[in-house]
């Protein structure tokens, strides 16, 4: 229960070591109360800022620099929260007016989002720089593609190289020109985009230069072609031949006995065995003619016996077995076989087969007839030999030369056909051209692939565009959906400003105007301490959001606000104090368990908050009927809690520091109230001093003469006199309040500032020592200040 909750432990954020504080300690003297509230004054870095992030982590997480974080009962326990008791605790800190409060221009408007705008606004400035950034990356891609993937001019277009290859391509001299030709076109041959791809299956052997000779050259056979005068005429002659191998194997082998011969009879054989069996014969029919009478041979006489006798002899040697056997030999002799193809050139292997095969055939006819005429010479001498194939080869010419004939004829028939001498200059013709276009291809190629990337590149920078943008307009339309209690925000801010208009927030298109008496303004006219008034309206309506409101007060919560009044708020301080009074009454008096926790820095505020706590106390005893109700005073230094002895208590020293801040420079906070501060100090010094009254110190010539020099004694003198113009002296209670009565409003803040010093350095010369233990926290620098503005005001008045 939130109602048990009696302090926080912590450690971290400039709480070192872990702290135990009972911010709701229930002791008072030796009773036991119920804490309502407590009042917390810390000076600016005592760590109250940690205290609220540390609830805030026990509520929700986060803040890792804050290593512990748990709330305790009043025996020191740690408390387990609930989620429902979690969504009771609710923080107001700087760092909520920073997470719920943005003011964004928007013409001559200043547009308020408030809570969860502020976390759609951040969301939606977030997304809109990515998406600016994904857009300029977008677009910038865009560009590159167009001005260098899709611009013909530019070799990293493939375009380029299209128009490149387009170029190699066209014109007389290239592959348009030479297809005109081959087509017999009027024009050149047009050229597309898409043209060169044809070209790229091609794999030449040949060289360009040699391409070029052969189309050249096939161009020559078109023409021809198409004149027919390339058309061989004369028909291949028809052959046949016959040719017994056998037979002439079978001859040569055969072997003629020899008969018993004389001497004379065996020198007539030996001229047979020597080849001479012709000249032989040719004796036998000079010797059987019964005319000759004389030899013809050695030209003796011849006497018919002699005749007879030889005849009969040469006879014996040339039996008739011999006469038939040669005349066989003699029928198997054969002619060379003899063809002209000197017609059928053109005809290229089929020619040359041919002409082999009738080389291979002569050349056996040869070798056969000369073997056959040995056997003639001597016919009783048998010839082996090897089977020739001379009929095979004769069948072989005779298929050769009907193939021979065939390709005549086919050969006429392409030399007059123009079709397959143009199919094959196109080929030519596209065999050049892609040595014309297969390197500018290759980089084609290439940047078609880096085209792609950088296509590709682009639709993700588009579609990441695209989702940054979409991400945009839901977050847009997300906020447009967000309602806020208008009536709620304005009716707080009508309240702490007792005006209307003040500041009033109106709903326009869609959005948040925030007015300044009734007229737009822009977030640079609007201040800190305005900006820090909305944010606490906000937390009060926030707390309220989606809450029945005759029922919430009814619940307990816990309340925490750090520094309700910020040093910007000092004009709107009445309004402030009274706002933070209705509302935490609302919430007090509504349950008796209901608790707050409100923290400051300025002693001022410490004062005014007292004052409005007394009275909420008072109130909630009467509305709960109890006496047993308190709230604790507390002042945070070095990391403790102390109480707030509220009688004992330096003001008096606290008042000096802040002219003495002021006098540096540094206090521009209370320019407002800095006059009723210098009187309070001032007269305080005086009374206690002197036993004088305020009015009576720039005249008191006792007071005068304790000055050490009588420049002094001129300067205060007047000094005094102009502050004594505004008026009386003010009560204890008034000091210790601070209310309105701001009687050195009309000064120019320059002369405030000296004012300051000349306070200080009046009392400093009339009692040092008094001046300096109220600032001894800022050591030798105080001193040493002091002496300076005193060395300023001789010399000013000097002057005077």
């Amino acid at each position: 229960m939130l109602k048990d909750i009696t302090g926080i432990k912590l450690a971290g954020g400039g709480f070192i070591n872990p702290v135990e504080l009972r911010l709701f300690d229930p002791l008072d003297g030796n009773k036991v109360k119920l804490p309502k509230g407590t009042i917390l004054y810390g000076r600016n870095g005592s760590g109250k800022s940690t205290i609220a992030k540390a609830i805030k982590k026990v509520v929700k997480g986060g803040y890792p620099h804050i290593t512990q974080a748990t709330v305790l009962d009043k025996d020191g326990n740690i408390i387990t929260l609930t989620e429902d008791e979690k969504e009771r605790i609710f923080v107001f800190d700087e760092e909520f007016v920073d997470s719920n409060i943005k003011l964004q221009e928007a013409g001559l408007n200043t547009i308020v989002m408030l809570g969860r705008q502020v976390d759609l606004a951040n969301q939606i400035q977030q997304a809109e720089r990515e998406m600016d950034i994904a857009k300029q990356e977008y677009e910038n891609q865009q560009a590159l593609v167009s001005n260098e993937y899709e611009n013909r001019n530019n070799p990293k277009s493939p375009k380029y190289y299209i128009d490149q290859m387009r170029y190699a391509l066209q014109g007389d001299d290239n592959w348009a020109g030479r297809d005109k030709i081959v087509k017999e076109g009027r024009q050149n041959t047009g050229v597309r985009d898409e043209t060169y791809k044809q070209f790229l299956s091609f794999s030449p052997v040949k060289s360009r230069d040699e391409l070029i000779v052969l189309f050249n050259e096939k161009l020559n056979a078109l023409y021809q072609a198409q004149k027919g005068a390339e058309a061989i005429n004369v028909k291949v002659p028809r052959f046949t031949m016959k040719y017994d191998d056998s037979a002439i194997m079978d001859l040569l082998a055969v072997k003629i006995e020899k008969p018993i011969l004389s001497d004379r009879e065996k020198y007539l054989l030996q001229l047979v065995q020597n080849g001479k069996s012709n000249t032989l014969a040719e004796m036998a029919g000079v010797f059987g003619d019964a005319s000759i009478k004389e030899c013809p041979f050695c030209l003796q006489p011849l006497t018919n016996a002699y005749k007879k006798s030889l005849f009969d002899s040469i006879q014996k040697i040339l039996s008739k077995i011999v006469e038939q056997h040669q005349h066989e030999l003699q029928k198997l002799i054969v002619e060379e076989v003899k063809i002209n193809l000197s017609a059928y050139e053109k005809l290229g292997d089929k020619k040359t087969v041919c002409e082999n095969l009738i080389e291979r055939i002569n050349q056996s006819i040869r070798d056969n007839n000369q073997k056959l005429q040995s056997k003639i010479a001597d016919p009783y001498s048998p010839i082996e030999i090897d089977v020739t194939t001379v009929s095979v080869l004769l069948g072989n010419l005779e298929d050769a030369l009907t193939n021979l004939e065939e390709s005549r004829l086919e050969f006429n028939k392409s030399v007059q056909a123009t079709a397959p001498i143009k199919k094959e200059l196109n080929k030519i013709n596209g065999e050049i051209a892609y040595y014309d276009i297969h390197q500018l291809s290759s980089k084609h190629e290439a940047q078609q692939q880096e085209y792609v990337c950088a296509q590709r590149k682009e639709t993700e920078k588009k579609n990441v565009f695209l989702q940054k943008k979409q991400l945009v307009d839901e977050l847009e339309a997300n906020r447009k959906n967000i309602q806020i209690a208008l009536n709620v925000i304005n009716n707080s801010l009508k309240y702490i400003f007792f005006s209307n208009d003040r500041l009033r927030i109106e709903y326009q298109n869609d959005t948040y105007v925030l007015l300044s008496n009734g007229h737009a303004v822009k977030p640079s006219e609007v201040s800190l301490g305005e900006r820090n008034i909305i944010a606490l309206c906000y937390f009060f309506a926030n707390i309220m959001q989606n809450k029945e409101i005759t029922t919430t007060y009814d619940k307990e919560y816990l309340i925490i606000i750090d520094d309700p009044v910020s040093s910007f708020d000092i004009e709107n301080k009445i309004g402030i104090m009274s706002f933070l009074k209705y509302q935490l009454g609302k919430f007090l008096h509504g349950n008796i368990d209901t608790k707050a926790l409100v923290m400051t820095h300025d002693l001022m505020t410490f004062y005014d908050l007292d004052k409005v706590f007394e009275e909420l106390i008072g109130e909630c005893g009467q509305k709960f009927q109890s006496k047993n109700l308190k709230f604790n005073r507390f002042e945070l230094n070095q990391q403790t809690l102390q109480m707030f002895r509220y009688k004992q208590r330096q003001e008096y020293t606290e008042l000096v520091k802040v002219i003495y801040e002021y006098a540096l420079g540094n206090g521009n906070s209370y320019d407002i109230i800095i006059g009723n501060i210098l009187r309070q100090v001032l007269e305080a010094f005086a009374t206690f001093q002197y036993k004088k009254g305020i009015e009576e110190v720039s005249t008191d010539s006792y007071i005068l003469d304790a000055l050490p020099e009588e420049e002094y004694k001129l300067y205060f003198y007047n000094l005094m006199y102009r502050l004594v113009l505004h008026g009386g002296s003010h009560r204890e209670e008034q000091v210790k309040a601070l209310d309105d009565m701001n009687f050195f409003s009309v000064v120019s803040n320059t002369d405030k500032q000296r004012t300051a010093k000349d306070v200080l350095c009046f009392i400093y010369l009339l009692n040092e020592k008094h001046v300096i233990s109220h600032l001894k926290d800022y050591g030798n620098s105080a001193s040493a200040n002091l002496e300076q503005w005193c060395n300023d005001i001789r010399t000013r008045s000097i002057v005077e």
